[in-house]
């Protein structure tokens, strides 16, 4: 007897069963990455006390920063990846040459970037952070740390790229979950026994050195070519680099913007204030991942209909009705029970007093950014940098301009409007997608 798809499923512009497979892992994987730190929350909270779980937040706030110089070049390399791809199967050479002539810059740049700012760890527990009973060494072992983390990590998203690009989706999302639960339900039993900062980033260093290794592993078998049968080959760089430079820079300041409430905040308030903010936060952001697994199954595809604008017009609107009952069912639940429910997870009535109303404008924003990467992935499919940089460019400039003023006179809350404008702004600005459903309607 034949399964039905789920409801939001169905009347998918595709007859085959990959693109619901796909998004169906996507969303394991996501719901995992998201629910393990959140589940894992409270642990670390309880194990290691509000000013050294204030650190914890910190080495997040700066591993996210580091990441964020592949913002827009993991994206660049899945529109790459995907145009070399071989839909039909068999070794994929061009892929495979492009992934070896890639590796040695994530690797090397990784590296790179993690000596220069494990150089300035000192100033910058120094200058930065407002340590308050915690040492000046909590404050390094912290920036190094977060150096080491990315290190570790920043490599794998190469491999991510190449996996989303292949629809390898799956097998990626495998990975994701095994090493999220491993990662985090072993980190909570590390702090219980050993409550310090130290343990909780030798264990998660381990696990995401294991992540990596992982994802390499999954992406040159998809390839079907041994890795050590391709030659290093700089002209595979050459053909892609001006893209993927413009992309990455153009992301970049969209990704910096998305921080920029948790940047001002560790920098004008203590770190008890910023770690009940950086809760809100973690779920705000989280709740946007939610979009991400939707975006991973039909971008590929978006790519390869890049020259039908009917077929790409029936991905848009599919994915628009996606976003649509996502919000609308999220928006519902909130409402009915969200500050119970993070009353529960926090299992502290005065914590959770102090998150929820940050969390709930928070939300709005997140909303708002989920109708956004529908734009978005327009603008990558169609190879328009400029449009991204322009509109990363004006919420950056507000951000930075505005954000310290609210937060100055609303204290952490006007963090959390900033963050809501400027996903706003971001929405009003990416509506271009729409007229290829009015050139289709008229067609």
């Amino acid at each position: 007897m034949r399964q039905s798809a789920p409801a939001g499923l169905r009347g998918l512009p595709t007859r085959h069963p990959l693109l619901r497979r796909n998004i169906l892992a996507n969303y394991a994987g996501s719901g995992v990455l998201v629910l393990a730190p959140l589940l894992a929350l409270p642990g670390y909270l309880a194990a290691l006390g509000p000013a050294q779980f204030g650190l914890v937040s910190f080495v997040v706030l700066l591993q996210t920063i580091l990441g964020l110089m592949d913002a827009g070049l993991g994206q660049a390399l899945v529109r790459e990846f995907a145009l070399r791809a071989r839909p039909q199967g068999g070794p994929a050479i061009e892929a495979a040459t492009l992934l070896r002539a890639v590796e040695r810059v994530y690797w090397g740049f990784a590296l790179l970037a993690g000596a220069l700012t494990a150089l300035l760890a000192e100033p910058i527990a120094r200058y930065w952070l407002q340590l308050g009973p915690q040492s000046a060494a909590d404050g390094v072992i912290a920036v190094v740390g977060a150096v080491l983390l990315f290190v570790l990590q920043f490599p794998g998203s190469l491999y991510r790229s190449l996996l989303i690009a292949t629809e390898a989706q799956v097998r990626l999302n495998v990975v994701t979950i095994a090493c999220a639960v491993y990662r985090h339900a072993g980190g909570v039993a590390v702090v219980s026994v050993w409550p310090t900062l130290t343990a909780y980033l030798a264990w998660h260093a381990g696990a995401a050195l294991l992540e990596t290794m992982l994802r390499a592993v999954f992406a040159w078998r998809r390839l079907g070519v041994a890795r050590n049968a391709v030659i290093w080959d700089p002209a595979a760089l050459a053909a892609v680099w001006r893209m993927c430079l413009a992309l990455s820079g153009a992301t970049l300041l969209g990704a910096l913007t998305v921080q920029m409430d948790r940047i001002v905040l560790s920098r004008m308030t203590d770190l008890e204030q910023f770690g009940f903010y950086s809760i809100a936060a973690t779920v705000a952001v989280g709740v946007m991942q939610l979009v991400g697994p939707l975006v991973q199954a039909f971008l590929p595809r978006a790519i390869q209909a890049r020259g039908d604008p009917s077929r790409l017009a029936a991905l848009y609107l599919s994915l628009f009705r996606l976003v649509a009952i996502l919000v609308a069912v999220g928006a519902l639940a909130y409402a009915m029970i969200g500050e119970r429910l993070v009353g529960l997870w926090l299992r502290d009535a005065a914590a959770a007093e102090r998150v929820a109303p940050v969390l709930a404008v928070l939300l709005v924003g997140s909303a708002l950014n989920a109708f956004y990467n529908i734009g978005y992935m327009h603008w990558l499919v169609q190879g328009l940098p400029r449009r991204i940089l322009a509109v990363n460019l004006s919420a950056l400039l507000f951000s930075v301009t505005l954000v310290p003023l609210f937060v100055r006179n609303f204290g952490v809350i006007g963090a959390a409007v900033g963050w809501l404008v400027i996903n706003f702004l971001g929405f009003a600005l990416s509506l271009g997608w729409v007229r290829i459903l009015h050139a289709r309607q008229r067609a």
